[in-house]
């Protein structure tokens, strides 16, 4: 997975950009709050008036601001919160929610059939599966739940037994929240549950025996394992090894083989295809075919991924512009002296006791087809910050599809000035502040690899699948809990229909934040890609390719690029202003592609999550203060 600048950031770079403050997300987040309320305040005013006259209707909302500063937030019982919590809690028990537990259970067994373990990647498969599935779920769950419950109740009358009781609306929003979230979360709890164990046992096999096994002149034992799921493994045991070998890497995992006493094998079960992987990123630098620094790699054109303007809305309705995010992979040209050098710190034999862990999702362009069966070689060398102190080359050959996995020696040979001799890591290649370089050249002329800062790491370590799996539905849990409070806001001024569908509205727009942001700086940037809205219109109907200019009149263009521009900025503000949802959906590419969910990332999901509860919980409370339920 290639991540984006900011995943990198902790969470109080995050939050507070020290040398951005401007693009914090805390300044962004105050900003959404405070013309959430304006805007607010001024709707519920013009409501007012027409209902009431200009000055009464004033005095209206100024007493609605009053009485939740005075009474209504002071005066919040948990005791009566809690109370209304567990109503809310049991009416969704017996609308026979929990029905979904049996359908996620139902869609594990049948996915058992059709989930195929002979792909190439079966661990990323069979979490994709759960984790996706989980997702869409809960959430459709938490958007019928939250949506309907309220209106449901105002229309039966039955919220007059509430509302004739010393209860505040404060109280009645947050009990509704909170016995909601309380709903999915029991749901969740055995649907993880399940999800692990359908994972762990649908991954789960053996190889039952060895053949071609054969004995080199150094007493190593080659051989292979049986042909099982659709793939069989080659494995060696060394003669000082005690009888213990492993097999090669395959779909992801291998085997610990044993040779017993009598001569007979013993395979174990697959290991390393469920992984949480422990990513130190280093900071790249780029060098052109004259060694020269560049800010990027060569862009070979094969790929022109745009991540638009990111989370930067905010920041541009108080005037300040950001540039796009690129996450595409930079190129360095073989047989030249072009290298991709990563700065790595915090080498220390603590984290890296039995050598240097060096993982690489490296990416190959072919200038050429001449030869397509041979890989294309790289090379990896190890190099003081400082001095002329590096470590001789260590090939290897460019595996696109899988995460290369090398363990870099504590001592290898290299030159030292015009010195051959041997090298200690951390006393030759490391300096005094903990860095070290590691360069990744190419070594066939006219080819090229590609490369991203997220793609060469060093692995100090590994945390607990089951742990990642439990982060990956901590996340889906924070987006239920968006879900839900969006659900409440809309369902105390809107019917149960179209309150889930607003509801649903804003997470689509969420989803497709992403692409309103790419779309915001085609437009800015005058790129031709199709336009906006009318303008593709306009090309299907006339079957325009997408770069050609658009062929209608001058003062026609101008027409519908304006009208175009109009509706993306609304639309960009929108999305913007909305969770940006499909970053909280990325921690299941975290999980499936067998990294650990870092906890700054978690951080900044929660944060967000209890920024837009609030702004919810704040919205909620003056429609429902508003609303003459007794009428």
């Amino acid at each position: 997975m290639t991540l984006q600048p900011e995943d990198f950031w902790s969470f109080y770079e995050w939050l507070v950009r020290p040398n951005a403050f401007l693009e914090s997300a805390l300044l962004q987040g105050i900003v959404l709050f405070v013309l959430a309320i304006v805007l607010g305040l001024i709707i519920g005013y013009m409501v007012s008036a027409a209902r009431y006259g200009p000055s009464e209707g004033f005095y209206a909302v100024a007493r609605t601001v009053r009485d939740l500063i005075r009474f209504d937030l002071p005066g919040t019982s948990a005791r009566r919160v809690m109370a209304l919590a567990r109503l809310a809690f049991k009416e969704a028990i017996r609308r026979k929610v929990l029905f979904v537990v049996g359908l996620f259970v139902v869609g594990l067994l049948l996915a058992g059939w059709y989930l195929n373990p002979e792909s190439d990647d079966p661990a990323r498969l069979y979490i994709s599966f759960v984790l996706t599935a989980t997702n869409y779920l809960i959430l459709a769950l938490a958007l019928f739940i939250s949506a309907f419950s309220l209106p449901a109740d105002i229309k039966s009358k039955t919220i007059y037994t509430i509302v004739t009781k010393p209860v505040r609306p404060t109280e009645i929003v947050l009990g509704r929240m909170l016995g909601f979230v309380a709903v999915g979360t029991m749901m969740m709890v055995p649907m993880g549950l399940a999800s692990y164990l359908f994972v762990t046992r649908g991954l789960r096999h053996t190889h039952l025996e060895v053949t071609d096994v054969r004995e080199l002149s150094n007493g190593r034992l080659e051989g292979e394992t049986d042909y099982i799921r659709g793939h069989k493994h080659t494995f060696s045991i060394d003669p000082d090894s005690g009888g213990l070998g492993l097999t090669d890497m395959v779909r992801g995992h291998r085997h610990v083989v044993t040779q017993a006493e009598d001569g007979s094998f013993t395979i174990g079960p697959a290991t390393g295809a469920l992984r949480a992987r422990i990513p130190s990123y280093g900071e790249v630098q780029f060098y052109d075919r004259q060694g020269d620094k560049k800010d990027a790699g060569i862009d070979v054109g094969n790929e022109k991924v745009q991540e638009g303007y990111g989370s930067a809305g905010i920041a541009r309705l108080v005037g300040v512009t950001q540039g796009p995010r690129r996450a595409e992979h930079g190129y360095i040209e073989g047989g030249t002296l072009g290298v991709a050098e990563f700065t790595f710190s915090d080498v220390t034999p603590e984290r890296y006791p039995d050598g240097l862990p060096l993982d690489m999702s490296i990416r190959a362009y072919r200038s050429f087809k001449g030869d397509i069966v041979t890989g294309i070689r790289g090379s990896i060398t190890m190099k003081h910050p400082d001095q002329a102190i590096s470590s001789n080359p260590i090939t290897f050959i460019v595996d696109e599809y899988t995460v290369d996995e090398k363990l870099l020696p504590l001592n290898i040979e290299g030159t030292d000035g015009n010195e051959t001799r041997m090298l200690n890591v951390f006393d030759d290649l490391v300096d005094e502040n903990g860095q070290m370089l590691v360069q990744i050249r190419c070594l066939d002329r006219s080819q090229y690899l590609g490369v991203t800062k997220s793609g060469v790491y060093l692995r100090p370590g590994e945390n607990s699948f089951g742990w990642n799996l439990t982060k990956a539905y901590i996340s889906i849990w924070l987006q239920m809990t968006m879900i839900i409070a969006f659900g409440v806001m809309f369902s105390t001024f809107l019917s149960g229909p179209v309150a889930m569908v607003a509801t649903a509205v804003c997470v689509l727009l969420g989803f497709s934040a992403e692409q309103v942001y790419d779309t915001r700086y085609y437009i800015d940037s005058g790129i031709e890609r199709g336009g906006g809205p009318i303008e593709s219109v306009v090309r299907i109907l006339k079957q325009d390719a997408m770069t050609t200019q658009l062929d209608v009149d001058a003062l026609a263009g101008k027409v519908i690029k304006a009208v175009d521009a109009g509706i993306v900025y609304t639309l960009d503000a929108i999305a913007t202003a909305l969770p940006n949802l499909p970053k909280m959906v990325s921690t299941a590419e975290y999980a499936a592609s067998g990294f650990d969910i870092f906890g700054a990332l978690l951080a900044r999901h929660a944060a967000a999550t209890l920024g837009y509860c609030i702004l919810a919980f704040v919205v909620s409370y003056f429609f429902l203060k508003s609303r003459e339920i007794a009428a």
